[in-house]
């Protein structure tokens, strides 16, 4: 989808990945022919320069609203081919940008101002950016909807306050543009997500909204293994090779457990307590979010399997694993420790 919007003099292009349904943008300021992109993707690399070069377009920026967990950004080719810098909000620790943006931060393009809003809850770095009574909001603020925040430091009373406190701040008549659109939308308003949004709209209270985005029990995104490692490095020298997830089933574990060596390990992702009430026999207990304080023991095994109760820790566990460098993995992804029970498996208990 390629659809051509004209705000004042601003020349707005909107530009479509079906797979991820992530929306791209490319702004242009026609006077200077001075651009910049937000949330370029990897797989649409030549389709977005093409345009670049078609029009003439001296490519000031690759903007990134956060560190994206459904695809891989372009933004490090693009800066290869163009000369573009690479802007990320302040918070996303990503050491291959060229700028570290804050919020209020704000960047000349033409005649033209974009401003960063710091947006934090989806991910901890959530920024988006304002422009000519347009707003671009990532992930933070979708139509009718916004951004989960149950992984990537994601926090839902932090992201209701970045979006009640800040984006609805700005007037009702600015243009809300999303990261992504699941149904087909391009666009929408501050005023119709502040009346018709739903999670947010009509004054939701704080605690409610909170209780709702915890219970919302979703599936990690398919390209979280591969996307995110690839977006701290900005896409740069990204081989899809490298993050493809082994997924294993609960059967399969049994038996390489059967025939455990002594170069596998095979690694429990749930808490202490689930750990003690019963596990593998001969597993490691490594709780989602520790995974920093094994990486000694995990260097040691050839190959490392790992699991939790349904599969959701597991995936985060490896995708932060692929991060700090250890990619020797497989994971159990859709099922877990119950399923192993159910099977009858043999269990070990241990002591809190």
């Amino acid at each position: 989808m390629n659809t051509g919007l004209t705000t004042r003099s601003l020349l707005l292009e909107q530009l479509y990945d079906r797979d991820s349904c992530t929306y791209t943008y490319l702004l242009i300021d026609p006077e200077t022919n001075e651009g910049a992109i937000i949330d370029p993707v990897w797989e649409h690399f030549d389709r977005d320069l093409q345009i670049i070069s078609e029009r003439g377009i001296e490519l000031l920026y690759s903007i990134e609203t956060h560190a994206h967990a459904d695809h891989v950004t372009s933004g490090g080719k693009l800066r290869q081919m163009t000369g573009a810098k690479i802007v990320f909000g302040e918070n996303a620790g990503i050491q291959s940008i060229d700028i570290s943006i804050k919020h209020n931060q704000e960047l000349k393009l033409g005649n033209f101002t974009i401003r960063a809003i710091f947006t934090p809850g989806h991910t901890s770095a959530c920024t988006s950016y304002y422009i000519d009574g347009m707003v671009f909001t990532g992930d933070a603020l979708l139509i009718r909807g916004c951004g989960r925040t149950d992984f990537q430091d994601g926090d839902p009373g932090q992201l209701f306050d970045s979006i009640t406190q800040k984006l609805f701040k700005l007037d009702d008549e600015t243009k809300v543009y999303p990261a992504h659109d699941y149904n087909g939308r391009i666009g929408s308003t501050i005023g119709q997500e502040k009346r018709w949004n739903l999670r947010l709209g009509n004054n939701r209270p704080r605690q409610e909204f909170v209780e709702l985005m915890n219970n919302l029990n979703l599936d990690m995104p398919k390209k979280i293994n591969e996307a995110v490692p690839a977006n701290m490095s900005c896409g740069i020298n990204f081989n899809p090779k490298r993050y493809v997830l082994d997924d294993i089933s609960m059967d399969d574990l049994h038996h390489i457990w059967q025939q455990l060596s002594e170069d596998t390990l095979i690694v429990d992702n749930r808490t202490p307590e689930e750990f003690a009430s019963g596990h593998i026999p001969g597993s490691c207990n490594m709780p989602m979010g520790t995974e920093s304080q094994h990486l000694d023991t995990l260097k040691q095994y050839k190959k490392v399997y790992i699991h939790c109760r349904s599969g959701r820790r597991s995936q985060t566990v490896f995708t932060n694993l692929n991060l700090l460098g250890i990619d020797h993995l497989a994971c159990v992804c859709h099922s877990g420790m119950p399923d192993w029970i159910k099977a009858g498996y043999k269990v070990e208990m241990a002591p809190v």
